[in-house]
């Protein structure tokens, strides 16, 4: 119960800020919505429009659409984005608070402490229960905020619309979110790790579409992008190909052995074979997914060979013997996909329950050739059972030919056994190619195998004679790899700006490459999602029959081409192909990294200098910068520095603080100052100058600050 929690913390604080200094204002609880920190595809986007503002089409989504979707367990979350949430403005004019000697700071409390609910504490009845006091102060409609009394000056109330102008607006948006270049109201959907996307997904739109019919006349509900239906298709392919797999099998065991009785018996194995299977892995709650349906159509093939190798035993020799042998091929098979349980967890993710598939159908499979093949063998075959099995003049022919092969080559490689394992090592591979350039500490090792001629010109010839395939699988294979799940053709455009550009510019730039996209044939959508001014993406799908076309790759090159004519911006394309980047993206990250956290800056500082002078010290450091970005989400920024002269603040009989407060009044705030209850419904307060919007450095250098209290500041 977060109003619970919030009642905790703001106990623990009126306990606590009698210890606070005098100076420290009483703190302010606010409630902040949860945001994700990873990166995550929605399986669900649809686009509502609809006769109405855009917050209202917005406020009419979560309203009806949205409770429809988030009853659904397996919806980790719902977002509706499109239009900003609807604010009160206070605007004031400094020259008339000013005249009443009032300052923002003033204005912000009292309003603060006017409206909301509050909880003093707690009182005991007669029955000595504890029953915890609220106080509603909550705000009924504007023009009771306009009314309220701010100070008294010459015995006179100064009312709120005697300084500011009270509006309901929109808020100013922090970003932009279009599809196919159109702005509408979007609702995208994030599952759960792990549920079932494509049942998931058609539930979610039955829901959408009975509650579709709960919206007011005019509006239209748009399915934008199903990321299971790429999942979906896939589905199907596989469920087509494991009915092939079965069905080519069953033919080519016919066309060999042309016996109804010998492809009954392997086809009775194959369906027992498949329901025992599934009855076990229901057990064990394996998911049936891509992966998992791969991994059954791969095991019809090793059962079938378990069944065709006992088969053909039982009609040749009459016994079960070579059970031990398929035994033994089967556990290492096994054995091999265990190996899974052992990646890290991301690759093991989705191989863990193909392995468990195909150990399952394996182990089934040995089963069903120990007890069930043998025993419908004999009651179809009773006849060539009691009788003896004897083989053509020409057929004994034909073995001792390839015995006598097979004896000649086990002669040449006893002979030159030397030879045969040297070569056999060799086209394995040794792992020469793991030697480290220098090992630290061993000069023997530096001088010889480390020195710069054998490093350049001896190396690269011992590398690729003694690594042997295993080398060009690390160099070629294993260091390049990377995992992935199978999913649409996308291909990416993400652009940043420096430090300072705003959201109007970012996205002024997208737009550019919106109105060239629209033109292209073969694109099924393109997603534009510009989060700041300094961050933008534009993620393109194709329609399935460009999906493998060459035009995802010419549409990245001429893409990369029309990013020059933005230089001043840092482009990354890529998807498809190698990628593609340019501008410049600020100095490196340095690869190793100390984070130093305390109370006191300034020491804090000296002590982050002192540790770089230490570090400097060794030899194989050459440059420590202790005010560096800790990643490549950080940007290097520049600011105004306001050096205060405090002799001058003195004379003044001012103080850094309020100056500094005065500043803050003249600029555009940054985001709301506390939130107020209006008809039952949260709303961002924003106390703002009038002049706000148009406040620059010219008049910060040349204008003097009005401040709340006869102050003018030149700084």
């Amino acid at each position: 119960d977060i109003e619970l929690k919030k009642f905790e913390i703001s106990a623990l604080i009126r306990q606590l800020y009698p210890q606070l200094d005098q100076r420290v204002s009483y703190p302010i609880v606010t409630q902040s919505a949860e945001a994700r920190s990873d990166f995550k595809t929605p399986i669900l986007t649809f686009s509502i429009n609809g006769p109405f503002a855009s917050f209202e089409i917005k406020k009419i989504t979560e309203d009806v659409l949205k409770p429809a979707i988030t009853k659904y367990s397996d919806v980790e979350e719902v977002t509706v984005r499109g239009a900003s949430e609807l604010q009160v403005f206070v605007t004031f004019d400094i020259q008339k608070m000013q005249a009443f000697r009032i300052s923002k700071l003033e204005l912000n409390q009292k309003i603060s402490q006017s409206f909301g609910r509050t909880f003093p504490g707690s009182v005991t009845n007669q029955k000595s229960e504890t029953l915890f006091v609220q106080v509603d102060q909550s705000l009924r409609d504007l023009q009771q905020l306009e009314e309220l009394p701010i100070k008294q000056v010459d015995g006179q109330d100064v009312r709120l619309r005697d300084l500011a102008k009270i509006t309901l607006e929109e808020g100013e948006p922090n970003s932009f979110l279009r599809i196919n270049g159109n702005n509408s109201v979007t609702l995208s959907v994030f599952n759960r790790e792990g549920v079932n996307k494509v049942l998931l997904a058609q539930n979610l739109k039955k829901a959408i579409q009975i509650a579709q019919e709960s919206l007011p006349a005019g509006f239209e509900v748009r399915l934008e992008n199903d990321d299971t239906e790429f999942l979906d298709k896939e589905l199907s392919k596989i469920y087509k190909r494991s009915g092939l797999s079965i069905l080519i099998l069953i033919f080519f065991i016919f066309l060999i052995n042309r016996n109804v009785k010998y492809l009954s018996i392997l086809f009775a194995g194959i369906v027992v074979n498949l329901s025992l299977s599934m009855i076990l892995l229901y057990l064990l709650d394996v998911n049936i997914h891509l992966y998992s349906l791969a991994g059954l159509t791969i095991s019809f093939g090793l059962v079938v060979d378990n069944a065709i190798v006992m088969m053909d035993h039982l009609h040749k020799y009459r016994n079960r013997k070579v059970f031990l042998a398929l035994l033994a091929a089967s556990l290492t098979t096994i054995v091999a996909l265990l190996i899974v349980f052992l990646l890290p967890e991301e690759d093991r993710k989705n191989l863990t329950e193909f392995s468990i598939v195909v150990s399952v159908m394996l182990g089934v499979s040995l089963l069903i050739a120990l007890v069930f093949t043998p025993a419908f063998y004999e009651v179809m075959f009773k006849e060539s059972i009691r009788g003896s099995r004897q083989l053509s003049i020409a057929k004994l022919r034909r073995r001792v030919r390839a015995f006598q092969r097979f004896q000649s080559g086990i002669r040449w490689t006893a002979r030159y056994k030397k030879t045969f394992f040297a070569g056999l090592i060799l086209l394995f591979g040794t792992p020469i190619f793991f030697l480290p350039a220098k090992w630290e500490g061993q000069e023997w090792y530096n001088k010889s195998v480390g020195n710069a001629y054998y490093q350049e010109e001896i190396r690269p010839w011992v590398d690729k004679a003694l690594g042997g395939s295993m080398r060009m699988f690390v160099r070629g294979v294993f260091e390049k790899s990377s995992y992935r799940e199978a999913e649409k053709t996308r291909l990416y455009v993400a652009a940043r700006l420096p430090f300072g550009n705003t959201l109007e510019q970012m996205d002024f730039i997208m737009r550019e490459f919106e109105t060239y996209l629209k033109g292209v044939k073969g694109i099924d959508q393109f997603v534009t999602d510009v989060r700041s001014g300094q961050s933008a993406q534009i993620m393109i799908t194709f329609e399935e029959a460009y999906e493998k076309s060459p035009l995802p790759y010419q549409l990245k090159s001429k893409l990369s081409v029309k990013s020059t004519d933005w230089s001043g911006a840092y482009w990354n394309i890529y998807g498809v192909g190698q990628g593609f980047s340019t501008g410049s993206a600020g100095d490196g990250i340095p690869s190793f990294r100390v984070e130093m956290k305390g109370y006191n800056f300034d020491e804090l500082e000296r002590q982050a200098e002192v540790l770089g002078a230490k570090l400097l010290r060794h030899k194989r450091v050459p440059e420590v910068n202790t005010n560096e970005r800790y990643g490549y989400f950080e940007q290097k920024t520049e600011e105004y520095v306001l050096r205060l002269d405090q002799n001058q603040i003195a004379l003044g009989a001012t103080n850094q603080f309020e100056l500094i407060n005065t500043l803050q009044d003249m600029s555009k705030p940054r985001g709301n100052s506390i939130f107020l209850t209006l008809d039952e419904k949260n709303y961002a307060l924003v106390i703002r100058e009038k002049e706000a919007e148009k406040f620059s450095k010219f008049d910060l250098e040349q204008k003097g600050l009005i401040g709340g209290k006869e102050r003018i500041f030149k700084i």
